[in-house]
């Protein structure tokens, strides 16, 4: 993923995927091991195991979408975004299916990638629909009220809506060392803003 988001995508389809597919076919990774209440690895036969199910098609989703972005959209060819954007969904819906927990047992909810980039692509309404499920899924989150407050700005027909969840959103994120611009860093307009370079 930090290939993909780099803009290195020659280089991150075949570390990421082989990578994330060594991992799950480890033999040293016990069946039943838990980590975060989850399961982390267990015998196929008994059907895939939460954790790495719902990290897959995000991992997936990431790059396919910088290789649209970055190879078919800068070329000024036909791009399209389903394929990455039906994986997110994918992976939304299986991360539901995971153990409560804190720390969460996958640190970027797929919701915050699967807002960000639909965002990006002009899909506000659909974008706004993740962040409200994500902040009633987690209530007033940071990362949730910042994915609401971009796509109400974007609509520009909520102002008292969008002063109630700016308002909120500043007061969330006042102990963040960086107030991020995006719920992703994966957005390809992010990377002008990232902390990171």
């Amino acid at each position: 993923m930090a290939y993909a988001s780099k803009g290195m995508v020659p280089e991150a389809p075949r570390p990421s995927r082989s990578c994330l597919g060594e991992a799950l076919q480890n033999p040293l990774r016990s069946p039943g091991r838990v980590m975060h209440n989850n399961v982390m690895y267990q015998d196929p036969s008994d059907g895939p195991s939460p954790s790495s199910t719902s990290t897959r098609p995000s991992w997936e989703a990431e790059i396919e979408y910088c290789c649209q972005f970055l190879f078919a959209k800068a070329a000024g060819e036909a791009h399209d975004f389903t394929a990455a954007f039906d994986e997110l969904r994918r992976g939304v819906d299986l991360s539901l299916n995971l153990a409560y927990n804190e720390p969460w047992g996958q640190m970027q909810p797929v919701r915050h990638i699967l807002g960000a980039l639909l965002f990006e692509q002009g899909h506000i309404e659909e974008a706004e629909e993740v962040y409200r499920a994500d902040i009633a899924l987690w209530k007033d989150n940071m990362w949730g009220l910042l994915g609401l407050k971009l796509c109400l700005e974007a609509r520009g027909d909520a102002p008292d809506e969008l002063a109630e969840v700016t308002a909120l959103f500043n007061e969330r994120s006042a102990r963040a060392d960086i107030v991020p611009a995006k719920t992703c860093f994966c957005a390809q307009d992010a990377l002008a803003k990232s902390c990171c370079d």
